[in-house]
């Protein structure tokens, strides 16, 4: 074997071995592994060769081996951008789950990328709070984890729920959950009875013993921002508002009432005839020194009406 020979024959081992090792980083382990065998093929050639015609054969080989691993570097380079290209979007996408877009948007910022520590703004909006009723005694007679599954399927439903009536959860508390509906106080409304609707289907299919939820829905003023940290930021809200829903849900339990509104929402509602709205009277809350005017809320008697009567029909 000549110099030549031997330098020709110890370059193609090397692209041969270098070839197989970076397949899998260049995601292009068929090709790779081809010019890699075409490489060994070559070498062997000028290895064992003992004419001219082995020679210019590994030189051929060569080259072929060469060019098919050349091809393979040029379509990963090509496709490197795409890919991370993607994975940028599907974890915008990621991040966008987490934050509530409602307000995001609503914060005059276009995209995630956009929004800086301590951006605020106040609007009008109505807010629903909804919590599922004695979830002690749920917790305590299923497993954490059936409790749990149960759970989360109630608040898959119900952000499905929201969403449908133009709303969007801002927060999960526990075993419920505060929603915000920037547009009309009967977006809440339809919402909240919509809702009702929704954990009657979830009982039907026995996940779990029967639950029930109790709904309270306010209007008025917010502040809604972010807040944490440079590496954390979530958002929040923070208003009376918010703080007499939540004393309006705590009252539906009380009462034995699905959904409780106050009076600044029902004079809000621009079609009374689409909602039986019956008085409470005033109630004392929790935290108020005066006591609250409350409504239950309920479907327009004509749809509760037809709707029994044809359950009622069903059963004959």
């Amino acid at each position: 074997m000549t110099p030549l020979t031997a330098a020709e024959a110890a370059a193609l081992l090397m692209l041969a071995v270098v070839a197989a090792a970076s397949g899998s980083a260049l995601r292009r382990r068929r090709e790779t592994l081809e010019a890699a065998g075409v490489a060994a093929a070559g070498a062997l050639a000028a290895i064992f060769g003992t004419d001219g015609v082995l020679w210019a054969v590994a030189l051929v080989l060569g080259l072929a081996a060469c060019l098919r691993y050349g091809h393979a570097l040029v379509s990963a380079s090509r496709e490197r951008p795409t890919r991370l290209w993607a994975a940028l979007e599907r974890e915008n996408a990621a991040r966008g789950r987490f934050f509530p877009r409602t307000l995001i948007e609503r914060l005059g910022r276009g995209s995630l990328a956009d929004v800086a520590l301590g951006d605020r703004a106040t609007e009008t909006m109505t807010v629903m709070i909804a919590d599922i009723r004695d979830s002690t005694g749920l917790t305590e007679s299923l497993s954490s984890e059936d409790a749990f599954i149960l759970i989360a399927d109630f608040f898959a439903r119900s952000a499905r729920v929201v969403r449908a009536h133009r709303g969007s959860i801002d927060k999960y508390l526990g075993d419920g959950f505060m929603a915000l509906f920037p547009r009309r106080v009967e977006d809440a409304l339809d919402a909240a009875l919509a809702l009702q609707a929704a954990v009657k289907a979830l009982n039907v299919e026995r996940l779990g013993p029967p639950i029930e939820i109790g709904v309270g829905v306010h209007t008025g003023p917010v502040t809604f921002g972010t807040v944490g940290d440079s590496r954390h930021i979530d958002t929040t809200v923070v208003a009376g508002t918010v703080n007499t829903a939540k004393r309006i849900e705590g009252l539906s339990k009380r009462l034995r009432v699905p959904v409780v509104t106050t009076g600044k929402v029902v004079s809000a509602i621009r079609d009374t005839d689409n909602y039986f709205v019956r008085p409470l009277g005033p109630q004392q809350v929790r935290g108020k020194r005066d006591t609250l005017v409350v409504y239950a809320v309920d479907g327009p008697p004509m749809v509760r009406h037809a709707v029994t009567t044809r359950a009622a029909r069903e059963r004959r």
